[in-house]
Protein backbone atom coordinates (compact mmCIF):
# COMPACT_ATOMS: atom_id res chain seq x y z
CA UNK A 1 0.00 0.00 0.00
CA UNK A 2 1.33 3.46 -0.90
CA UNK A 3 2.32 5.74 1.96
CA UNK A 4 2.77 9.51 2.17
CA UNK A 5 6.22 10.60 1.04
CA UNK A 6 5.85 14.32 0.16
CA UNK A 7 3.91 17.19 1.72
CA UNK A 8 3.57 20.29 -0.43
CA UNK A 9 4.47 23.53 1.36
CA UNK A 10 4.14 25.63 -1.81
CA UNK A 11 3.25 24.38 -5.27
CA UNK A 12 5.20 27.10 -7.08
CA UNK A 13 4.05 28.47 -10.41
CA UNK A 14 2.69 25.12 -11.57
CA UNK A 15 3.75 21.68 -10.37
CA UNK A 16 2.01 18.52 -11.58
CA UNK A 17 2.47 14.78 -11.43
CA UNK A 18 3.54 13.43 -14.82
CA UNK A 19 4.58 10.15 -16.40
CA UNK A 20 5.21 9.04 -19.99
CA UNK A 21 1.63 9.96 -20.98
CA UNK A 22 -1.54 8.24 -22.17
CA UNK A 23 -1.06 7.38 -25.80
CA UNK A 24 -3.46 5.99 -28.37
CA UNK A 25 -6.50 8.14 -27.56
CA UNK A 26 -6.07 11.22 -29.76
CA UNK A 27 -8.88 9.96 -32.00
CA UNK A 28 -11.11 10.38 -28.95
CA UNK A 29 -9.86 13.92 -28.31
CA UNK A 30 -7.50 13.01 -25.46
CA UNK A 31 -3.90 14.27 -25.88
CA UNK A 32 -1.00 12.01 -24.98
CA UNK A 33 0.29 14.55 -22.47
CA UNK A 34 2.85 13.29 -19.98
CA UNK A 35 6.17 14.92 -19.21
CA UNK A 36 6.62 18.01 -21.38
CA UNK A 37 10.39 17.36 -21.49
CA UNK A 38 10.52 13.61 -21.92
CA UNK A 39 14.32 13.52 -21.82
CA UNK A 40 14.81 15.36 -18.51
CA UNK A 41 12.00 13.27 -17.01
CA UNK A 42 13.66 10.01 -18.11
CA UNK A 43 17.09 11.11 -16.88
CA UNK A 44 15.70 11.89 -13.42
CA UNK A 45 14.23 8.41 -13.14
CA UNK A 46 17.46 6.86 -14.40
CA UNK A 47 19.44 8.64 -11.69
CA UNK A 48 17.29 7.28 -8.84
CA UNK A 49 17.15 3.77 -10.33
CA UNK A 50 13.53 3.81 -11.55
CA UNK A 51 12.21 2.56 -14.89
CA UNK A 52 12.36 5.63 -17.13
CA UNK A 53 8.55 6.10 -17.30
CA UNK A 54 7.92 6.17 -13.52
CA UNK A 55 5.69 9.08 -12.34
CA UNK A 56 7.60 12.15 -11.08
CA UNK A 57 6.92 15.81 -10.34
CA UNK A 58 7.16 18.44 -13.10
CA UNK A 59 7.75 21.98 -11.84
CA UNK A 60 7.22 24.82 -14.32
CA UNK A 61 9.16 28.07 -13.72
CA UNK A 62 10.06 27.21 -10.10
CA UNK A 63 8.90 28.26 -6.66
CA UNK A 64 8.27 24.72 -5.38
CA UNK A 65 8.70 23.88 -1.66
CA UNK A 66 8.14 20.29 -0.51
CA UNK A 67 8.86 18.32 2.67
CA UNK A 68 9.83 14.65 2.60
CA UNK A 69 8.04 12.46 5.12
CA UNK A 70 10.61 9.66 5.12
CA UNK A 71 14.08 8.85 3.87
CA UNK A 72 14.37 8.40 0.12
CA UNK A 73 16.56 9.14 -2.88
CA UNK A 74 15.71 12.04 -5.22
CA UNK A 75 17.15 13.76 -8.28
CA UNK A 76 16.42 17.14 -9.91
CA UNK A 77 16.83 17.46 -13.68
CA UNK A 78 15.69 19.77 -16.48
CA UNK A 79 15.53 23.56 -16.27
CA UNK A 80 18.27 25.46 -14.46
CA UNK A 81 16.80 26.27 -11.05
CA UNK A 82 18.74 26.65 -7.82
CA UNK A 83 17.78 23.55 -5.83
CA UNK A 84 18.35 23.44 -2.08
CA UNK A 85 17.72 20.94 0.69
CA UNK A 86 17.38 22.64 4.07
CA UNK A 87 18.95 25.77 2.59
CA UNK A 88 22.01 23.97 1.20
CA UNK A 89 22.59 23.85 -2.57
CA UNK A 90 22.33 20.45 -4.20
CA UNK A 91 23.75 19.61 -7.64
CA UNK A 92 21.47 19.05 -10.64
CA UNK A 93 21.52 15.71 -12.46
CA UNK A 94 22.70 13.85 -9.37
CA UNK A 95 20.88 11.46 -7.03
CA UNK A 96 20.96 12.41 -3.34
CA UNK A 97 19.53 10.93 -0.17
CA UNK A 98 17.05 12.99 1.83
CA UNK A 99 15.82 12.32 5.36
CA UNK A 100 12.37 12.58 6.91
CA UNK A 101 11.61 16.26 7.51
CA UNK A 102 14.04 17.56 4.87
CA UNK A 103 12.70 20.44 2.76
CA UNK A 104 13.49 20.77 -0.95
CA UNK A 105 13.08 24.18 -2.58
CA UNK A 106 13.43 25.21 -6.21
CA UNK A 107 14.13 28.83 -7.13
CA UNK A 108 12.75 30.42 -10.26
CA UNK A 109 14.24 29.25 -13.53
CA UNK A 110 17.32 30.85 -15.09
CA UNK A 111 17.28 28.78 -18.29
CA UNK A 112 14.59 26.48 -19.59
CA UNK A 113 11.11 26.15 -18.12
CA UNK A 114 10.50 22.81 -16.39
CA UNK A 115 12.42 20.86 -13.77
CA UNK A 116 11.69 17.29 -12.73
CA UNK A 117 11.88 15.80 -9.25
CA UNK A 118 12.23 12.02 -9.47
CA UNK A 119 11.87 9.92 -6.32
CA UNK A 120 13.12 6.36 -5.91
CA UNK A 121 10.10 4.06 -6.29
CA UNK A 122 8.00 6.75 -8.00
CA UNK A 123 4.98 8.79 -6.97
CA UNK A 124 1.34 7.73 -6.91
CA UNK A 125 -1.69 9.57 -8.23
CA UNK A 126 -5.07 9.13 -9.87
CA UNK A 127 -4.90 6.83 -12.90
CA UNK A 128 -6.89 7.38 -16.09
CA UNK A 129 -6.55 5.28 -19.23
CA UNK A 130 -3.40 3.63 -17.92
CA UNK A 131 -1.57 6.84 -17.00
CA UNK A 132 -1.16 9.01 -13.91
CA UNK A 133 -0.19 12.06 -16.00
CA UNK A 134 -2.02 15.24 -14.98
CA UNK A 135 -4.15 16.79 -17.72
CA UNK A 136 -5.48 19.96 -16.12
CA UNK A 137 -7.94 21.10 -18.86
CA UNK A 138 -10.11 18.02 -18.21
CA UNK A 139 -8.99 17.46 -14.58
CA UNK A 140 -7.66 13.97 -15.28
CA UNK A 141 -4.91 12.02 -13.56
CA UNK A 142 -2.32 13.17 -11.05
CA UNK A 143 -3.64 14.73 -7.87
CA UNK A 144 -7.33 15.44 -8.58
CA UNK A 145 -6.38 16.44 -12.13
CA UNK A 146 -4.84 19.75 -11.02
CA UNK A 147 -1.60 21.46 -10.11
CA UNK A 148 -0.28 20.83 -6.60
CA UNK A 149 -1.21 23.27 -3.85
CA UNK A 150 -0.17 23.91 -0.28
CA UNK A 151 -1.13 21.03 2.01
CA UNK A 152 -1.31 18.34 -0.67
CA UNK A 153 0.17 14.98 0.29
CA UNK A 154 1.76 12.85 -2.43
CA UNK A 155 2.11 9.12 -1.84
CA UNK A 156 4.83 6.79 -3.00
CA UNK A 157 4.17 4.32 -5.79
CA UNK A 158 6.81 1.82 -4.64
CA UNK A 159 7.71 0.45 -8.06
CA UNK A 160 10.70 -1.86 -8.13
CA UNK A 161 13.86 0.16 -8.60
CA UNK A 162 17.57 -0.45 -8.77
CA UNK A 163 20.64 1.26 -7.43
CA UNK A 164 21.25 4.96 -7.98
CA UNK A 165 23.18 5.95 -11.09
CA UNK A 166 25.59 8.64 -12.16
CA UNK A 167 24.98 10.61 -15.36
CA UNK A 168 28.03 10.85 -17.65
CA UNK A 169 28.67 14.41 -18.83
CA UNK A 170 27.97 13.75 -22.55
CA UNK A 171 24.38 12.77 -21.66
CA UNK A 172 23.53 16.01 -19.81
CA UNK A 173 21.26 18.14 -22.07
CA UNK A 174 22.37 21.73 -22.62
CA UNK A 175 19.64 24.33 -22.14
CA UNK A 176 19.46 28.05 -22.81
CA UNK A 177 16.80 30.71 -23.23
CA UNK A 178 17.15 30.43 -27.01
CA UNK A 179 15.42 27.25 -28.15
CA UNK A 180 16.39 25.98 -31.61
CA UNK A 181 13.92 23.50 -33.12
CA UNK A 182 14.42 21.46 -36.27
CA UNK A 183 11.28 21.35 -38.37
CA UNK A 184 9.81 19.89 -41.53
CA UNK A 185 7.22 21.51 -43.78
CA UNK A 186 3.65 21.22 -42.51
CA UNK A 187 0.61 20.24 -44.61
CA UNK A 188 -0.19 23.87 -45.52
CA UNK A 189 3.42 25.04 -46.04
CA UNK A 190 2.86 25.71 -49.74
CA UNK A 191 0.11 28.22 -48.88
CA UNK A 192 2.54 30.56 -47.11
CA UNK A 193 3.86 33.50 -49.11
CA UNK A 194 7.58 33.54 -49.93
CA UNK A 195 8.49 36.19 -47.35
CA UNK A 196 6.82 34.19 -44.59
CA UNK A 197 8.66 31.02 -45.58
CA UNK A 198 11.92 32.94 -45.27
CA UNK A 199 11.00 34.54 -41.94
CA UNK A 200 10.26 31.19 -40.34
CA UNK A 201 13.83 30.00 -40.84
CA UNK A 202 15.80 33.24 -40.56
CA UNK A 203 14.33 35.32 -37.72
CA UNK A 204 13.69 34.34 -34.09
CA UNK A 205 10.28 34.43 -32.46
CA UNK A 206 9.55 35.06 -28.79
CA UNK A 207 7.31 33.04 -26.51
CA UNK A 208 4.64 35.30 -25.06
CA UNK A 209 3.02 35.02 -21.63
CA UNK A 210 0.37 32.88 -23.38
CA UNK A 211 2.61 29.83 -22.99
CA UNK A 212 1.65 26.73 -21.03
CA UNK A 213 1.51 22.95 -21.44
CA UNK A 214 -1.07 23.28 -24.23
CA UNK A 215 0.91 25.60 -26.46
CA UNK A 216 3.02 28.69 -26.92
CA UNK A 217 1.83 31.77 -28.77
CA UNK A 218 4.86 33.24 -30.50
CA UNK A 219 5.53 36.85 -31.47
CA UNK A 220 7.70 37.89 -34.40
CA UNK A 221 7.48 38.67 -38.09
CA UNK A 222 3.94 38.29 -39.34
CA UNK A 223 3.34 35.01 -41.16
CA UNK A 224 0.82 35.33 -43.96
CA UNK A 225 -0.82 33.12 -46.56
CA UNK A 226 -1.08 33.82 -50.26
CA UNK A 227 -4.87 33.82 -49.89
CA UNK A 228 -7.39 33.35 -47.07
CA UNK A 229 -7.78 29.74 -45.94
CA UNK A 230 -11.06 28.26 -44.82
CA UNK A 231 -10.49 24.75 -43.57
CA UNK A 232 -12.31 22.29 -41.39
CA UNK A 233 -10.60 21.04 -38.26
CA UNK A 234 -7.62 18.86 -39.09
CA UNK A 235 -5.28 16.69 -36.97
CA UNK A 236 -2.72 18.40 -34.76
CA UNK A 237 0.29 16.92 -33.01
CA UNK A 238 2.70 18.26 -30.39
CA UNK A 239 5.14 20.35 -32.39
CA UNK A 240 2.62 21.53 -34.99
CA UNK A 241 3.09 25.22 -35.77
CA UNK A 242 -0.24 26.83 -36.67
CA UNK A 243 -0.77 30.21 -38.34
CA UNK A 244 -3.96 32.00 -37.15
CA UNK A 245 -5.42 34.99 -39.04
CA UNK A 246 -3.34 37.51 -37.03
CA UNK A 247 -0.15 35.95 -38.43
CA UNK A 248 1.42 35.26 -35.01
CA UNK A 249 2.07 31.50 -34.91
CA UNK A 250 1.01 29.07 -32.20
CA UNK A 251 3.21 26.08 -31.35
CA UNK A 252 1.29 23.06 -30.00
CA UNK A 253 2.86 21.47 -26.91
CA UNK A 254 2.31 18.29 -24.87
CA UNK A 255 -1.32 18.97 -23.87
CA UNK A 256 -2.26 20.69 -27.13
CA UNK A 257 -5.56 20.17 -28.92
CA UNK A 258 -5.96 17.08 -31.07
CA UNK A 259 -7.50 19.05 -33.95
CA UNK A 260 -7.37 22.63 -35.17
CA UNK A 261 -8.61 24.87 -37.95
CA UNK A 262 -5.55 26.97 -38.75
CA UNK A 263 -2.88 26.39 -41.41
CA UNK A 264 -0.10 24.07 -40.21
CA UNK A 265 3.13 25.63 -41.43
CA UNK A 266 5.73 23.44 -39.73
CA UNK A 267 6.07 20.21 -37.78
CA UNK A 268 8.89 19.89 -35.25
CA UNK A 269 10.80 16.64 -35.71
CA UNK A 270 10.25 13.93 -33.11
CA UNK A 271 13.85 14.00 -31.86
CA UNK A 272 13.40 17.65 -30.78
CA UNK A 273 9.97 17.41 -29.15
CA UNK A 274 11.53 17.23 -25.68
CA UNK A 275 12.75 20.81 -26.13
CA UNK A 276 9.17 22.07 -26.39
CA UNK A 277 8.83 21.50 -22.66
CA UNK A 278 11.63 23.98 -21.98
CA UNK A 279 10.05 26.97 -23.75
CA UNK A 280 9.43 29.55 -21.03
CA UNK A 281 7.57 32.84 -21.51
CA UNK A 282 10.10 35.33 -22.87
CA UNK A 283 12.36 32.71 -24.43
CA UNK A 284 13.41 33.11 -28.05
CA UNK A 285 12.51 30.32 -30.45
CA UNK A 286 14.18 29.67 -33.80
CA UNK A 287 13.34 27.09 -36.43
CA UNK A 288 15.89 25.23 -38.52
CA UNK A 289 14.94 23.54 -41.78
CA UNK A 290 15.06 19.74 -41.71
CA UNK A 291 14.78 18.20 -45.16
CA UNK A 292 13.10 14.94 -46.15
CA UNK A 293 15.13 11.93 -45.07
CA UNK A 294 17.03 13.74 -42.31
CA UNK A 295 14.48 13.43 -39.50
CA UNK A 296 14.46 9.58 -39.33
CA UNK A 297 18.27 9.50 -39.26
CA UNK A 298 18.41 12.10 -36.47
CA UNK A 299 15.80 10.19 -34.45
CA UNK A 300 17.59 6.86 -34.91
CA UNK A 301 20.87 8.37 -33.74
CA UNK A 302 19.39 10.06 -30.65
CA UNK A 303 17.39 6.97 -29.68
CA UNK A 304 20.50 4.83 -29.99
CA UNK A 305 22.55 7.28 -27.93
CA UNK A 306 20.17 7.57 -24.97
CA UNK A 307 18.81 4.00 -25.00
CA UNK A 308 22.41 2.84 -24.46
CA UNK A 309 22.12 4.54 -21.07
CA UNK A 310 18.40 4.27 -20.25
CA UNK A 311 16.87 0.84 -20.99
CA UNK A 312 13.66 1.06 -23.05
CA UNK A 313 13.79 4.82 -23.60
CA UNK A 314 12.98 6.43 -26.94
CA UNK A 315 12.01 9.93 -27.98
Amino acid sequence: MSAPIITVLSGGTQTTLQDAGRHGYRHQGIPGGGAADKLAFALGNFLVGNPWNTPALECALGGLHIRFERETVVAVTGAQMWAQVNGQNIPPHKAITVEAGDILTLSYTRAGCRAYIAVAGGLDGDEFLGSRATYTPAQLGGIEGRALKTGDVVKSLSVEHGAINNLPAPFVPMLSNHIVLRARSGPEWELLDMDSRRYLFTTPFYATSATDRMGSRLKGDKITLTEPLYMTSSPLLPGSLQVPPDGQPILALADGHCTGGYARALQIIQADLWLLGQIAPGASVSFRRCFDGEAPKILKHRNSFYSSLIPGFSF
